[in-house]
């Protein structure tokens, strides 16, 4: 070292540090410095910074260089002295070098006047006091000669189009005199060797470097070369350092005067974007890039369709890479990122899209792909567990011109396969009747409910048909198909494809409703509406009226629009158009048994052939119901009602009393209170003419005729004043005269009260039970409290025994009727009779011990028969109320 050696204080005004801008790795052309005055300091440096600075500008990576030490080496005796043998070069690197170097690239203060970046060192010179050659000794030098700074700097590193590393910066030193051969030398720091070396041939102006520091050389100390490295380097490499170095001879084989930029290190990574996945032409097109310095020394990229589900290769490609600026930009440190594009298509049959697959771009080292590789795995582009889910919320021919169809049907294969169709299917033959292709609708409501589903969003759709061009079949099973295809020909199904197969029912659909019935003098009035599809081709509609099931009238009837019926059956052709309203003329008087309303399509205009059938319920022309007897000591009293088409001319009303069980008539008395209102009875029975003027009513004191007999009442309406002639009949269940004295089960409360489902026969609160009916009447434990259950009539025990729904029951036979005690006793132990045991009225049966007794009573005596019409209110099973209270005095 020098011990005259001045180092300058440079204090660094401000700067601006750009990165990868136009693929540069350092670019400082925006840096700019103020040079003040210098102060001498012995045997080191000191650099005074202020400013912002970068962990970019700052490299510690390399500490054992001495922070981009300098070295300059005689090779003629200097104990610092470097030998070059055979031309090569020894690149001194080690701590042992002279440590008054100044660091290189980033550690150092950089000093400048006008956009000038300097990196300075003091030189150590292996032959300090040799003197100048003649040549210099004769001229006076225009540079500083007392400067002995070794200053550099790296204006940028990057990789150009041919992946070769350009270099561009300068060098200047008084150490350079006598030293005319420039070399920019690479240095791989992994291997310590050098990998490269290019001479300066043709230096670059740099008028700035001269500004800042007049040193020899410095208005040319500019360079801007291209080194051609070995991609393997490129690819193993940790970092390389690269070295300026002014040599005496073309060999290095003389003194020579080193700079060590700080190392560069290279992107290491494997950079890749799938851009796009699309299918076209019956092909999976994929595109996009791939950018990696692992990929220097691999020439062949190929495109790679592996299938996770079954865990193979199911289709690759060798592809030429395509430009791509855009990346190149943003990696400019990746040596294949401006031509890392790629784009590949695979034939479709090659792969399942409803397994999992996933692209890979791996770039290798032979065409087989076997050799080195490096790979990169993008994201799966299917998932192989999709979510395919779909609702039809439309399938509407109501107004008989067109079938509307609307629904959703969220997947996410429909990224893939992006073509839509919706397909009439025909079951029953087994083919297609129709096809549309359709565009996705907005329903942000299905995206709402599957949120897994990225497509759901736009999962809507809707279609129309003309049915005219549909010739659908009455009677056939349709289906309609939601396909999602990557073929836009056809339906789609000379592609992969996904099917949701809505199951739209048979084509068999009819209903009706009739919403007034009523008889009139002319015939029945009948209002409502009527929809079938079967009346397909059958245009003639028709209003019917059977009796028995024979036709007593007809009426051809223009049906009317109904908003509210096509709104609830849009399902059934042509309900739009289905109201009707009409009378259908006929003597009521024919009307002499069951009524039935036939809704009729017919092809015929008269209505007598090709048609198809609805009827209604049947209607009773002749009703008839006792609401009262009650039978006192000295006095009976009959309530109720008769209606009856038959009616008409018949102004007379009887009460016939019929011995029950001759069928011999005991007496007859004519009851002058009728014609009550009753409009629960015009209700219930619309198709009978005067039905809520049917009541009557009649009380009078019995006659020896009758007492201690079993009747059967008869409420005649008769044209005959004294009750003969023309007539219409109605009969009661058999009523007690004091003939045989009845009993209520719980004598402490008598008949007490009952609820609508406690009686017998079709009452409020009874609806659960089939038909509505109850056999028999209820005793319950909290409205007739009491455990021993008592015989409600004289009799024989004729059975004891369980049946499922009954418990323990008991059989009485009084001769007349059988009565059933059931639903009263849990086990055998409570019951107290047995079989072939006769019994009084009052005995104890058993002891109740569940919530009620039921007690049921008919003229069946096989039992087993009884049973079996429990549920059927055919007079097999007779009212116990009746009975009871019309016994109580025998």
């Amino acid at each position: 070292m020098h011990s005259g050696a001045r180092t300058g204080i440079f204090i660094i005004s401000e700067f601006k540090f750009d990165i990868l801008e136009e693929n540069t790795i350092f670019n400082l052309k925006n840096f700019t410095s103020k040079i003040l005055p210098t102060i001498t300091v012995c045997g080191s440096a000191l650099f005074l910074m202020h400013g912002k600075v970068s962990a970019d500008q700052i490299d510690n990576t390399n500490q054992n260089q001495n922070n981009a030490q300098t070295a300059t080496i005689n090779t003629e005796g200097s104990t610092n002295s470097a030998s070059n043998n055979d031309s090569s070069t020894t690149l001194t690197n080690n701590p042992d070098v002279a440590k008054t170097v100044q660091s290189g690239q980033g550690a150092n203060t950089a000093a400048s006047t006008d956009n000038t970046q300097t990196q300075t060192s003091q030189n150590t010179t292996t032959n300090q006091s040799s003197t100048k050659t003649a040549e210099e000794t004769k001229q006076q030098p225009t540079y500083d000669v007392n400067d002995h700074g070794n200053y550099a700097w790296m204006d940028s590193v990057k990789l150009n189009d041919n992946g070769q590393v350009q270099i561009s910066g300068w060098h200047a030193t008084n150490d350079a005199v006598g030293k005319s051969y420039h070399y920019i030398i690479a240095y791989d720091n992994t291997t310590k060797s050098e990998i490269g070396r290019v001479q300066v041939t043709d230096p670059v102006n740099r008028p700035d470097v001269q500004k800042a520091h007049n040193v020899y050389g410095a208005g040319q100390s500019g360079f801007n070369v291209t080194f051609n490295i070995n991609p393997d380097v490129l690819v193993n490499a940790d970092s390389i350092s690269f070295i300026s170095r002014y040599s005496a001879t073309a060999f290095d084989n003389g003194q020579y005067t080193d700079f060590w930029y700080a190392p560069i290190t290279f992107d290491k990574q494997n950079h890749a974007y799938l851009d796009s996945v699309t299918i076209k032409d019956g092909q999976l097109q994929v595109s996009g890039w791939n950018a990696t310095n692992q990929a220097a020394n691999k020439q062949y990229h190929t495109i790679i369709v592996y299938d996770r589900t079954a865990g193979k290769v199911v289709a690759s490609q060798i592809v030429n890479n395509t430009a791509r600026p855009d990346v190149a930009k943003v990696y400019p440190n990746v040596i294949n990122a401006d031509k890392s594009g790629f784009t590949a298509s695979f034939d479709l049959s090659q792969l399942n899209l409803n397994h999992q697959l996933q692209i890979i771009s791996r770039y290798g080292t032979n065409k087989a792909g076997n050799g080195s590789n490096v790979d990169y795995y993008f994201t799966p582009i299917t998932t192989g567990n999709y979510t395919n889910q779909a609702n039809l919320e439309s399938f509407n021919i109501s107004d008989g011109n067109q079938l509307k169809i609307a629904g959703w049907h969220a997947d996410d294969i429909s990224k893939l396969e992006s073509n839509h169709f919706l397909i009439l299917f025909d079951n029953t033959a087994n083919q297609q009747v129709a096809v549309a292709k359709v565009n996705q609708l907005n329903r942000p409501d299905v995206a709402k409910v599957y949120q897994s589903v990225a497509t759901a969003g736009q999962s809507g759709f809707k279609a129309t048909f003309n049915l005219a061009d549909l010739n659908l079949t009455p009677g056939h099973s349709y289906s309609l198909v939601s396909r999602y295809s990557t073929s836009a020909n056809g339906n789609g199904g000379d592609g992969q494809y996904t099917d949701y197969w809505f199951n739209t029912g048979a084509l068999n659909q009819q209903d009706y409703y009739l919403e007034n019935v009523k008889m009139t003098n002319e015939g029945l009035h009948v209002a409502g509406w009527m929809a079938s599809d079967y009346a397909m081709g059958r245009d003639n509609a028709y209003i019917i009226i059977l009796n028995d099931g024979k036709e007593i009238g007809r009426q051809k009837v223009n049906l009317t629009y109904r908003s509210d019926v096509a709104n609830a059956k849009s399902g059934i052709y042509n309900s739009t158009k289905s109201g009707f309203d009409t009378t259908i003329k006929f003597n009521p008087a024919v009307a002499t048994g069951n009524l039935q309303v036939l809704m009729r399509f017919a092809s015929d205009a008269n209505g007598n052939q090709d048609y198809a059938d609805q009827y209604s319920q049947k209607y009773a022309s002749n009703a008839s119901f006792f609401d009262s007897i009650q039978v006192s000591d000295t006095g009976i009293y009959v309530s109720g009602w008769h209606a009856s088409n038959q009616a008409a001319n018949k102004p007379y009303q009887y009460l016939i009393f019929l011995d029950a069980n001759t069928g011999q008539e005991l007496y007859r008395q004519r009851v002058t209170d009728i014609n009550r209102s009753r409009g629960d009875v015009a209700a219930a029975n619309p198709a009978i003419i005067n039905a809520d003027k049917s009541g009557y009513q009649l009380g009078f004191t019995i006659p020896s005729q009758l007492d201690h007999h079993t009747v059967r009442i008869i409420h005649r309406i008769t044209d005959d004043i004294n009750g003969n002639g023309n007539y219409v009949d109605a009969y009661s269940d058999p009523v007690s005269i004091h003939n045989n004295r009845w009993a209520w089960p719980f004598p402490s409360v008598g008949e007490g009260h009952f609820m609508g489902a406690q009686l017998f026969g079709v009452n409020p609160g009874g609806q659960f039970r089939q038909n509505g009916f109850h056999d028999g009447l209820d005793f319950g434990a909290y409205d007739h409290p009491g455990t021993q259950v008592h015989a409600i009539h004289s009799g024989t025990i004729v059975g004891v025994g369980y049946t499922a729904g009954l418990d323990w029951y008991v059989l009485e036979d009084t001769g007349e009727y059988l009565i059933v005690y059931q639903e009263a006793f849990s086990n055998r132990g409570n019951i107290n009779v047995t079989p072939g045991q006769k019994i009084e009225v009052g005995d104890v049966i058993g002891n109740r011990d569940t919530s009620h007794v039921h007690i049921g009573i008919t003229r069946e005596h096989n039992f087993n028969r009884a049973l079996a019409k429990s549920f059927t209110n055919d007079g097999t099973w007779l009212n116990p109320l009746e009975i009871i209270r019309n016994g109580l005095n025998g």
